[in-house]
């Protein structure tokens, strides 16, 4: 083949020919578009999957302090209630001493023990 032979046939069927490289280049282009979400699916895949560990990794530390600070609550009402037993058993003692005390003001001096009445609960002495 000659190229006037070339030439006239590419003249007579240049539709044709512009026809085909074009469906090819869309094809092409389909080809290469397509390339470029598969990769842009599997990469935000992998960037999910990233997410996701990093969330249960987050959730699995909250889940620890949770129970670390349950048991410092726990042991900070133990400590309390302990703190409060004490205190409430050291109050017996003194209201049972102060009893005492005034009940033998009483039976021994009875003007301390109106002073007393007086000045604790604000009341004045009416014989």
């Amino acid at each position: 083949m000659t190229s006037e032979a070339v030439l006239r046939f590419a003249l007579k069927y240049w539709k044709e020919i512009l026809m085909t490289v074009l469906m090819v280049l869309v094809v092409g282009k389909f080809r290469y578009d397509y390339k470029q979400l598969e990769t842009a699916y599997e990469t935000s895949q992998e960037s999910l999957r990233a997410q996701i560990e990093g969330l249960r990794s987050i959730h699995q530390r909250e889940l620890e302090r949770r129970e670390e600070a349950l048991i410092s609550y726990k042991d900070t009402l133990a400590e309390l209630e302990r703190s409060y037993l004490q205190s409430q058993l050291e109050l017996e003692h003194h209201k049972r001493d102060s009893r005492q005390r005034h009940v033998e003001d009483f039976s021994g001096n009875k003007k301390k023990l109106i002073e007393d009445i007086e000045n604790t609960y604000g009341f004045t002495y009416a014989p």
